[in-house]
Formats: C-alpha cells, structure tokens, sequence
C-alpha cells in the first residue's frame, strides 16, 4: 500500500515534468510542487552551496538535502543517465531520494498501529498529494522517529530524532517538550536528561556549522546568475530563514488573510495598514503559546491514567494549535499531523474530514490561482470557505486530542509490540 502511494504521489507530481507551466497546467491538474518552482530560483542549478551565496527559507537539514539532490542530477547527467540538468530531473531525483523516507515512516509506524490505521498514512491523501510537493516528508521521518524511539525507551535517540526533524522543518521541536514532560512525570530524571542532551547535541551538530559558513560574504555576485535569489551579504544566511518568516505577510491559506480581507477598509488607517503583519505575528504567537500550554498542562493533568503523560496526544494538540494561529499554512502542512492521527484513537470520520477539507483547500486555492485578476472570482469565495472549514476542523481535532490515548497503547516500560500482542 505504501508504494502504491508514493507511485500515485510521484504520478501526480510528474506531470509537471512533462507539462508547461504557462496554462496554468500546474495549477488544474494539481501537480504544483516547489522541487521544481525552486531548481534555479535557489541556485540549485547552477551548484551554489545554500545560506552562504543563496537565500534559502527552509532550515538546514532541508537545505543540505536540496543541495545534495543537486549535485546527484548534475553527476547524472555528466554520467549520461540524466539528459539534461533541468528542472524536471530535479524533480525525478529528489523523488527517488525522498521516496525511502515517507516508506520509513511507515514503516516505523507498522509495529504500534492496526493496518488501518497505517493506512492513513501509506494511501492517505495528504501523503499522495504532498510527499513530492517539498521537502516535508524529511520532518514528518524525524518526528515519527523520535515517537517511535520514545514509545521503545530511547529516549537519547528520540531526543536526537526530534532534533535532525526540528533541522528540517520546526514543527518536530514541538513534540519534545511533552517528551520531557512525560519522562519528568515517571519521575526519570536520567531519561529526561538524555532526551533533552540528545536534542540538543544533534541539533547544534547540524545547525552550528551552518550559522558559521553562512556568516562569511558570499561566492555569488549580483547578475552572475540572473534569476538566481541571492543572500543579502549583511546578513547571516542561516539567520535569514527565520527572518523571512518572520516578516511574511499572512497568506491566502490561513484565517488571518480572510480576517485581513473583511477589515480591509480599516487598512486606511495608519495603525492598520502600516502594523498588520506585525499584529498577526504577535497575535498569532500568543494564541499559539496559550495552546502549547493549554495542551501541556492537559497533558499533565492525564498522567494518572493507564498509558501515563499522553505524549502522542499533547503532540497532536500542539501542531494542530500551530496550524490553526499561524499566519502561514503552506498546503504540504497536511502531512504534520498525520503520523499522529494514525497513532491515536480519534475516529475515521473525524480524520477524512479533515483530509477532505484539505483538499478543498488545495482545488479552491489552485483554481483561485487561475483566476488571480479576478477580484469577483467564484474560486476566491470558495477557497475562503474552505479555509473557515478546515479551521473548524482543525478546532474539532483539537478538542479531540484532549482526550485521546493511543490507538494500541504501550504499557509503561514494555515495548509497544509486546503490550499490542497483549490487547490482541
């Protein structure tokens, strides 16, 4: 089932490859990814090394990985393998590259999980949609892990995990603090700490190098690679992914731009229209900082039950807190809370609704796309739709995960194959 998946994801993507962009083709047929949006915008083309010549907006680990996707097509096409250093290549070898790890998960996932549960994941429509629309599926692996390696005792390698899918893309940060909670909470003070060291000595490994390459002026010179976005040589180039988040506007996919949308004639005064993006960001911040303590102490409050802190749960609650106050959702954000939903007990329909109104957010934004200088277009008021209805969702799923235990709990200090063989 799960190489069924990744053929249909890769099917999907492929299209793009053998299509021109110009029609709108990558829009209609829902085969739009960044591998190839990014090939030269990057500088992935022409080999430069990201954060010290090229402006990149997702953190190292991702980073490396785009880089040494690259460098692969180029040995290939000096090989005689690969034709052409091109865009469509690139997608064709980042897809074989990123393939393993959406098998990895699932089959990290296999031994804790009913087969169809595991199914959410291997056929499940956010895996087909986006495991080759970026390059998430590497945090989604790193976040997996980290659970999986928690769930088994290894608590230092489920630090580390959590840590190399944290370098990836951030969400997977947010799984630790429950981690180290439910260790405190068993009273294991030794586990707590090695699952905090492990954090933190992979991240630092992976990132520390980085911040140092990225700090010395850049290779590339402005107009030696047209189209190419290159790094601002005032800044740090690692450092400079933070700020680019941080000073985005909200967009489409998110609540706050349809709120930004109705309050648009307050945008005439000055606090409005010169602060609106900075409003969101501390608004967003905060709401998101309540959620992350709400479901924490939630968390803290279960761990008198059978299964002990609720690490999966708090988990999940956190990231759909995340999805629901961030100023930003890109669409491959479907895969974040997937792992998870697989591992709880949260109901089939509850989990396909939310897979539905993904979809809807996906066709309504990509169609909206189509008709851009449209200000009256049908699409525009089905994608907000959409965007209201995931959020309520997403809502639904949050309130769920106060209260859901995993599907086939591990009992405390057993391995989780040995408890499920139990229940069975």
């Amino acid at each position: 089932m799960a190489a069924a998946g990744l053929v249909a994801a890769f099917a999907m993507k492929y299209q793009c490859a053998v299509h021109g962009w110009s029609d709108n083709y990558q829009y209609t047929h829902l085969c739009y990814n960044e591998i190839q949006a990014l090939f030269g915008v990057r500088g992935i083309q022409a080999g430069l090394l990201p954060y010290r010549d090229t402006a990149f907006e997702y953190p190292v680990v991702t980073g490396m990985f785009m880089d040494l996707a690259g460098r692969v097509l180029r040995g290939l096409v000096r090989l005689g393998v690969v034709r052409l250093n091109s865009d469509s290549g690139y997608l064709l070898v980042s897809s074989l590259m990123l393939a393993p790890f959406s098998l990895a998960v699932t089959m990290m996932l296999r031994p804790a999980v009913s087969a169809g549960r595991l199914a959410l994941w291997a056929v499940g429509l956010p895996t087909i949609l986006y495991t080759f629309h970026n390059w998430d599926v590497l945090a989604v692996w790193g976040s997996a892990w980290g659970l999986m390696a928690y769930e088994r005792g290894r608590y230092g390698t489920a630090g580390a995990a959590l840590a190399a899918g944290a370098s990836a893309k951030l969400y997977p940060a947010f799984l630790a603090p429950g981690a180290v909670l439910a260790r405190w909470a068993e009273g294991d003070r030794r586990g707590t700490l090695r699952l905090i060291a492990g954090f933190l000595a992979v991240y630092a490994a992976l990132n520390v190098p980085w911040i140092l390459i990225s700090g010395g002026s850049p290779n590339a010179t402005p107009g030696e690679f047209p189209g190419v976005q290159l790094r601002d040589e005032g800044t740090n180039g690692w450092l400079e992914v933070w700020l680019f988040h941080a000073d985005r506007f909200p967009d489409y996919w998110t609540v706050w731009y349809w709120i930004g949308e109705h309050l648009s004639g307050l945008r005439d005064d000055p606090w409005w229209g010169g602060s609106f993006t900075g409003f969101v960001s501390l608004s967003s911040f905060m709401l998101f900082a309540a959620g992350t303590a709400f479901m924490l102490w939630r968390g803290w409050t279960r761990r008198g039950e059978p299964e002990g802190y609720p690490v999966a749960a708090v988990g999940l609650g956190i990231v759909v807190a995340f999805l629901l106050t961030s100023k930003v959702y890109s669409p491959q954000y479907a895969l974040w809370a997937v792992p998870m939903l697989v591992l709880l007990d949260i109901r089939y329909r509850y989990v396909l609704a939310y897979f539905a109104a993904e979809l809807a957010v996906l066709v309504g934004g990509f169609r909206w796309f189509t008709q851009f200088d449209d200000p009256e277009a049908g699409w525009k008021m089905v994608l907000e739709l959409a965007v209201w209805c995931r959020a309520a969702v997403l809502a639904l799923l949050l309130w769920q995960a106060t209260r859901a235990v995993r599907q086939l709990p591990a009992a405390r200090g057993r391995e989780p194959v040995e408890a499920a063989a139990g229940i069975r």
